[in-house]
């Protein structure tokens, strides 16, 4: 069994690096697009002449940065949690409802790979390509982008199933930190609950 949580612990700590990185990547791009604005700004401004793509490309680049963000935001707890009554529950209604939460999400994720995954098809099967100058084939931006919320779908199931194992072993304390809300403890937290598994091996 101790080997067990140390593995999810491993693939927990493995899907956070992951989230991260891609996060990271998808900065980078982001900054890039504002430097190729600026660049197109400028060039309309003093010769006449845009720089042609970058809009679309923008745009790309922000469908792929919304599905990538996903995952990264989930395993930092960034994203908004309305809990003025859940920090007023008693201890057993707060883990219930964000055990709920976690797997709802994990839902929710897997209907929106399902339902994304057309897109592609669609677009592969009929050869598609952008109603635009450069007339960039559909596929590869759509891939990047549905590979974001393929990511999205994996990390909310590896967390939810170290939830569901945390619950059954009434570990409170990485049930809140993967699930709970963010008091800023996930990282020393999730590190001393990884370290004390290793230690009970």
């Amino acid at each position: 069994m101790n080997s067990f949580l140390h593995a999810l612990d491993v693939l927990v700590s493995l899907t956070r690096a992951i989230s991260r990185h891609a996060a990271r990547l998808m900065g980078l791009l982001l900054l890039a697009v504002v430097v190729f604005i600026g660049a197109e700004i400028l060039m309309r401004q003093l010769f006449n002449h845009p720089l042609p793509g970058v809009h679309e490309y923008a745009g790309y680049v922000l469908a792929m940065l919304s599905a990538w963000g996903l995952s990264h935001t989930l395993m930092e707890r960034a994203h908004i949690r309305i809990d003025v009554v859940h920090g007023k529950l008693p201890a057993f209604s707060r883990h219930t409802l964000d055990i709920l939460a976690m797997l709802a999400l994990n839902l929710v994720a897997w209907v929106i790979l399902i339902n994304a995954w057309p897109v592609l098809g669609k677009s592969l099967s009929n050869g598609s390509t952008a109603n635009t100058p450069l007339a960039t084939p559909l596929w590869i931006p759509q891939l990047l982008w549905l590979s974001g919320y393929a990511w999205f779908a994996i990390t909310t199931s590896v967390l939810g199933l170290r939830v569901l194992v945390a619950a059954c072993l009434r570990d409170t304390t990485t049930l809140e930190t993967l699930a709970g809300p963010d008091h800023g403890e996930s990282e020393g937290a999730l590190a001393q609950a990884a370290s004390t598994t290793k230690e009970t091996r």
